[in-house]
C-alpha cells in the first residue's frame, strides 16, 4: 500500500531507536566515569554516538542518496542496525594517582545527554501522533 510505504519505511524510526541506543550506553559509561572519581589510574571513556549515526548514515556533513527507483531517492539504512557503541578514552590531564575523571565536565555531559534523550523521545512520540492523525483522520 502506498500509505505504509510513506508512514512506515523511511529510515527515521530505525534512527531515533539507534540514538537512544547510544545514548543509554553513553548514561552508563558517564556514570561508570563518575563512580570510578577515585579509582587510582582510572581513564574516563566517552562515545561520539553523533558522529558514529553520521559515519552509519554515511553523510559526513553533506546527505548522501541512494537510488532504489529511478523517481525516488533515499538514505542509506543498512549500517544502521550494525552501528555499537564505540568508546574512546579521554585526553584529559591525569591527577597524581594517575585518574583523569573531572566530575564537573562528567557532570555536564550527563546533562547534555540527558537533553537530547529527552527530546529523541518527545520526536517519537510527536512522530507516533502524527501516524495516528493520519490513519484516524483527526486533525492535530
Amino acid at each position: 500500500m502506498l500509505v505504509d510505504k510513506l508512514l512506515f519505511s523511511d529510515t527515521v524510526p530505525k534512527v531515533m531507536k539507534k540514538s537512544l541506543d547510544l545514548m543509554s550506553s553513553r548514561q552508563n559509561l558517564i556514570s561508570s566515569n563518575i563512580g570510578n572519581l577515585d579509582t587510582p589510574g582510572f581513564k574516563a571513556s566517552d562515545i561520539d554516538f553523533q558522529g558514529q549515526l553520521r559515519e552509519a548514515l554515511g553523510s559526513k556533513g553533506q546527505l548522501n542518496l541512494r537510488s532504489t527507483n529511478e523517481k525516488h531517492f533515499g538514505p542509506k539504512s543498512s549500517n544502521i542496525g550494525s552501528m555499537t557503541a564505540d568508546p574512546f578514552e579521554e585526553e584529559d590531564a591525569a591527577k597524581s594517582n594517575g585518574n583523569n575523571v573531572n566530575v564537573d565536565k562528567e557532570m555536564a555531559k550527563l546533562a547534555e545527554n540527558q537533553i537530547v534523550y529527552n527530546a529523541t523521545i518527545q520526536l517519537m512520540m510527536k512522530r507516533g501522533s502524527t501516524v495516528k492523525a493520519a490513519v484516524t483522520e483527526q486533525a492535530q
